[in-house]
Order: C-alpha cells, then structure tokens, then sequence
C-alpha cells in the first residue's frame, strides 16, 4: 500500500512541528490534495522547474521542500509568470508540495542539528543561538494490566516519552483495579462478552513533548495488550526545552579558521566560502545557522561566540562583527541548508518502512542554483 500525501507530511510534521515555526512564515501543504496515494516522494531544497521535470520523470506525487513555494497569495494564476507556471505545472501532474520552513529551522533535529553534527560542534554543552518559545509539554495518562508496564515503558521511551538530557523512562506507577464488560463483537484481551471482568491494573504517568504526540501514541497501541487501551493527554503549563534559530556550542578542540573554513567546504560540498578573522586566532566556541545569519550577529556575540558559520553575511554584518572581534565565516545560504535533506529522507524512509507503506522516497538529483564566481 502507498501512502497518502496526508501520511508523509503527518511524518514530516513529526520532525518538524507547524507549531514551531516563526509567525506569518507559510509552512505545510502549499498545493495537491491530502487524500491522494503518492508512489514516490522527492525531497528538494526548493521547488524549481528542474525539480519539477525530476518529480514528472519519475513519477513523484509529492515534492518535500524546505523553502516554500508560495510566500504570499497568488492574486491570478497568470501562466507568463513564472510561479504561477510552476504552480499551474505541478497542478496538472497532480504533484503535491508541501514545505517545512522555519519549523525544520527550530526543530530539535531539524538544520542546525544537523548543520551541527557536519561541522563538529561538540553535542553536550549545546544551546539555543535565539529562544523564539518553549516546547509545549504533553502528560500521558495510561492504564495498563499488570506484567506489562515493561514492554509498554519501554515503547513509550523509545519514541520519546519519559526522557530528558540525563534521564530516560521516567514514570509514576500505581496499583489499581480497572473494571470493564466487552460487548458482543469485541475481542478482548481478558475476560469474555457479557461478563464484568475486575483486572489489576497498572496506572502509569509518563511527560512528553508535543511534538512526539503521534509517534508516541502510536508506540502505545502497538504495545498495549489491550483491543481498546484506556490513555489521557493533559496540557502542561510548565515549559520543556527551549526552541529556537540556530545553535552555539563548543568546538571538540581549538581550531584555526583555515581548518574550520576547510571542513565547511568539506562537509557542505562548497568550493569556496568567505572568512574573516582576526589573525592567528584559535576558535572554540562556535555559532551556526542554517541560511541567512545575519540578523543573529548580536546574539552570537552575546552567547560568547568567537566564530559565527552561516550564509547570506552584508557588508553591515561583517563591520558589526568586526567591531565585536567575532570570526564570520559565511558558507552560503544553500550551503547550510542541504544537509538537511538527507536528513529529512532518511527520517521519512524509516517512518514509512515502520508503517508498511510503499512509498519511496528519494532526494532531488536537481541542485539550487549556484552564484559563479569569476
């Protein structure tokens, strides 16, 4: 069976909640139809006419982009505009897009996680570069016949409920009896229809976060023993991890700026970048973010960064860092970003193998548009 286009996104979503992104920014399905069953699903920095001709070539009902298609309304679908043309093509070939924007940004492993892990920044010690909110914290209430509080634990963890930095299957367990007849038509796990059964069982209290809603209730029912498990979900007012652009951290050893410069190019597959430093400075604490960084500067600086790795830096930007004596080195906007896809398809691929779905999914062959350099 293939998945719908409404299933992929739901897994995207799982990465990189709506909720997460910055206000006004136009994240989730820009065109197509939730309902439809897609074979093949490509996953793009952006959607272009080369991506587009990829996604009819090879049958790929769904394209998967970071940058979003349509920033603002189209007023007229007036096909000698270009984006109205992209969009009246993919309409025709009845090609979905949906973008994950800011949210895969500020997701805990969206692009600057990712961007991070490429480029050495040591995981422990990491923070924030730019708090936009908090992760809104979920309580799972659950009961469950005893003997098998274990296996169930042990889902729920392993799809993300119960842990924090230093602890994971964290619960409150408590003895009690739950009491239900099955109906004629049910199959139950104990007891027979038409008979009140008595059970000893297990209530358990577990906190989440709201992004990992989904997959760990979906851990649940597969656990559960029961044919209808009892659960609640209760907002919290206390706020859980901190969300937000970019990332600072430390670098595993010091390193000068022509290694660190040497390694983006490396792990970004950039065949140049631009840097400025002060002279003979070692770096060990490091910013980063994915895009345009500049807004981030003051930030970076106010972290206690001693070098600042993103793109799109101005002329502005470099005399603001200079004034501070922060290190820039900008490796472009794309650069910064495409590691992410990898990413994204990977998770996408694990996600709809774990459900039994068909749906392949693949990484654009065609690449963002590139400034020459003469």
């Amino acid at each position: 069976m293939f998945a719908t286009v409404r299933q992929v996104t739901g897994y995207v979503e799982e990465l990189a909640p709506p909720s997460l992104a910055l206000s006004g920014d136009p994240v989730g399905l820009q065109l197509g139809d939730p309902g439809a069953a897609v074979r093949r699903v490509l996953v793009a920095l952006e959607l272009d006419r080369a991506v587009l001709e990829e996604a009819i070539a090879k049958d790929a009902g769904l394209v998967v982009t970071h940058h979003p298609l349509l920033f603002e309304p189209l007023r007229a679908v007036d096909e000698s505009e270009p984006l109205s043309a992209l969009a009246a093509a993919a309409i025709r070939h009845r090609i979905a897009v949906y973008s994950a924007h800011t949210n895969l940004d500020i997701a805990p492993r969206g692009v600057n996680y990712v961007l991070a892990e490429r480029l050495g920044l040591a995981e422990k010690g990491r923070q924030v570069l730019k708090v936009t909110g908090h992760e809104q914290l979920l309580k799972l209430v659950l009961f469950v016949p005893a003997g098998h509080e274990d296996r169930l634990l042990e889902n729920l963890a392993a799809a993300g409920a119960g842990r924090s930095d230093r602890y994971s299957r964290s619960s409150f367990q408590v003895s009690g009896t739950g009491t239900f007849e099955p109906l004629q038509g049910s199959n139950p796990f104990i007891g027979r229809p038409g008979q009140l059964e008595k059970v000893a069982e297990t209530r358990m209290e577990t906190i989440l976060p709201a992004s990992r809603r989904r997959a760990v209730i979906r851990a649940l029912l597969e656990a559960h023993p029961y044919e209808e498990p009892a659960y609640d979900l209760y907002p919290l007012s206390r706020e859980g991890e901190p969300r937000g652009l970019g990332l600072i951290g430390t670098l595993k050893s010091p390193q000068t700026l022509s290694l660190v410069a040497e390694r983006c190019r490396k792990e970004l597959g950039q065949a140049m970048v631009r840097c400025w430093a002060p002279p003979g400075q070692k770096f060990s604490r490091v910013a980063l973010c994915g895009g345009s960084g500049g807004s981030l500067i003051g930030d970076a600086v106010a972290g206690g960064a001693e070098l600042f790795i993103s793109g799109d830096f101005r002329h502005h930007d470099l005399e603001k860092a200079r004034a501070h004596g922060l290190g820039l080195i900008d490796a472009g906007h794309s650069g910064t970003e495409l590691p992410v896809l990898d990413h994204l398809v990977n998770h996408l691929r694990d996600s709809l193998r774990g459900a039994g779905l068909k749906t392949g999914v693949e990484r654009a062959a065609a690449a963002p548009p590139e400034w020459l350099f003469m």
